[in-house]
């Protein structure tokens, strides 16, 4: 059976994550909607947004509140989007194993990216789009040592046809300047800050309470949320 993002947990995946870069953490908080004991390091991405999709969805419920600025005139947009409108978009379907371009001379066949790549390639590092590129090639006819910039990117304009889904995208619509555009929304990064923002009301509930009444970390979590808010209003009242 999958975990759950919990309040028995939550703290420590928050401390497991915070440390890490964020594919670190895309792959944490995938694992814990994945069953038990599977790896999700090389499931495609967008197997990946679907696991991150429906934890996100237990934990803090379908609509995910968020902020983007139109690139035409700089209006900042508020948009609500929900987990079941971009589930279908998140995969969960069968990803074809290979796919084949030809390219340049060269016949490529590749497949989909998948967590552990994205976690090997340092995002700031000199060309890390490179570098991701070329763990999803498997092989090269004629074989080369190095491709060339043209045809990695033949490759990177066909991923998406491969896996559906690898990235979450959001269609926009400025009502100040009705510029319309495509904008990417980084799912484990909206979670993380979810997650983030829960456990710091939480260790506040912690720290008011231990201070009020002695309580242990342990002490105040063992008891439910809603007599936990009582007693909060207790103490300041």
């Amino acid at each position: 059976m999958p975990r759950q993002l919990t309040e028995a947990n939550v703290l420590d995946v928050w401390e497991s994550g915070l440390a890490g870069p964020p594919a670190a953490r895309s792959l944490l908080l995938a694992s814990l909607a994945a069953p038990s004991g599977h790896s999700v390091a090389d499931l495609p991405l967008s197997a990946l947004n679907s696991l991150l999709l429906e934890l996100r969805r237990g934990a803090f419920g379908d609509a995910l509140p968020c902020t983007a600025d139109c690139p035409e005139c700089g209006e900042s947009l508020d948009v609500t989007v929900t987990a079941g409108e971009l589930l279908p978009c998140g995969g969960g379907g069968a990803v074809a194993a290979t796919a084949t371009v030809t390219s340049y001379g060269r016949t490529v066949t590749y497949r989909a990216l998948t967590g552990r790549d994205v976690r090997a390639v340092d995002p700031a590092a000199p060309g890390a789009r490179q570098a991701l590129l070329r763990r999803c090639v498997l092989r090269v006819d004629p074989p080369a040592d190095d491709l060339p910039d043209e045809v990695l990117e033949d490759v990177a304009r066909l991923l998406a046809d491969l896996d559906p889904g690898a990235d979450a995208v959001l269609p926009l619509n400025c009502p100040q300047c009705d510029h319309s555009w495509d904008a990417a929304l980084d799912l484990a990064e909206h979670l993380w800050t979810d997650v983030s923002g829960y456990v710091r009301r939480l260790l506040h509930e912690v720290h008011a309470l231990a201070r009020a009444y002695g309580w242990t970390e342990a002490d105040v979590l063992a008891i439910s949320p809603t007599r936990r808010q009582f007693y909060l209003e207790a103490s300041t009242g």
